[in-house]
């Protein structure tokens, strides 16, 4: 009997708790990582362990607390609810596996199963509809790393950016028409997670992270029939004192009660699961910051979440164009 094809997702990765030590050791895998802050691994240790973690562990966890849910971290819950979903899409001929690039499940996990199932051939498909160093490019080479590691002889196939795709951004318009049906809308805030600047400069011109995220934008506008001064673009999720790229949520967030838009819709094309980007930074965050400043109706648009019907035609067609 022929085996499966293995189908391993893959996401950023969560705490296994909002407890700080567990927090902590989340957000030290992640930091760590030489595409997240790209400088020498001794210096990026002691900035790590000594300069960031102990300040940022305790309000990242109070952060989590807050939108933590009763089964779990929502990242994860929703990623298990995605594969799942998957899974019954795609049917026996797959396994479809999840592998955080940071925390657990971890991607080892995942290749392990794999493995003990008999399969060669994978599709790795990292969550990232847009692709980027720190986020594509990271999730490529932990795998890649973890092949020579453990002298795996799987056939990877590497699944690219999907933020052009018909099904993707029908998708989108789909889940976006059904939250705000009923409600009153003035404008479409579509929001990214950031980038350093100087990170973005660095990426080849096809592959500009920035460029993506606006294109993802006119897409979607287009799909939902919105005029140019109904939907506008912003980058949320920067820290440290480097420049990121513009225009930041925080800011269009203060400015746009001012300029008349009383009844904000605001949607994360950049996030396939709510996750504490989307529920705490802007559902709670942005939410009182827009208020505070004289906004009245903001609606977080969730993200795609559970649904799986466009990864598995992502999936399918690839494969077929793979032959």
């Amino acid at each position: 009997m022929k085996s499966p094809k293995g189908v391993l997702l893959s996401n950023i990765g969560t705490p296994s708790s909002f407890q700080i030590k567990d927090v902590a050791r989340y957000l030290r895998e992640f930091l760590m990582d030489g595409e997240i802050l790209p400088i020498p691994f001794f210096f990026r240790y002691i900035l790590v362990n000594i300069g960031i973690l102990p300040r940022r562990s305790p309000v990242s966890a109070s952060k989590y607390k807050l939108i933590w849910s009763a089964g779990g971290s929502p990242l994860l819950v929703n990623s298990r609810a995605l594969q799942k979903n998957l899974q019954e899409i795609l049917g026996p001929e797959y396994l479809v596996e999840l592998g955080m690039r940071y925390g657990q499940p971890s991607m080892h996990e995942a290749l392990e199963k794999f493995k003990a199932q008999g399969i060669k051939d994978i599709y790795f498909l990292p969550l990232y509809p847009q692709y980027c160093r720190a986020t594509t490019e990271s999730s490529f080479k932990k795998i890649d790393e973890l092949l020579r590691k453990y002298n795996y002889s799987f056939n990877i196939q590497k699944a690219g950016p999907f933020w052009f795709k018909k099904d993707f951004i029908q998708a989108l318009a789909e889940e976006t028409r059904k939250s705000l049906q009923g409600k009153q809308v003035d404008y479409y805030l579509m929001t990214y997670h950031g980038l350093p600047e100087s990170q973005n400069q660095k990426m080849q011109p096809m592959d500009v992270y920035r460029e993506q995220c606006f294109n993802n934008s006119m897409l979607l506008a287009d799909f939902l029939g919105l005029g140019k001064d109904q939907w506008g673009v912003s980058f949320q999720s920067r820290v440290g004192v480097e420049t990121w790229i513009k225009p930041y949520t925080s800011d269009q967030l203060k400015l746009l009660p001012s300029s008349g838009v009383k009844n904000l819709a605001v949607i994360c094309p950049s996030f396939i699961s709510d996750c504490l980007e989307t529920l705490e930074e802007i559902g709670l965050e942005g939410k009182k910051t827009f208020q505070h400043a004289g906004g009245e109706n903001f609606h977080l648009v969730p993200c795609l979440n559970d649904r799986a019907d466009y990864l598995a035609s992502l999936i399918l067609i690839s494969l077929l164009e793979d032959r």
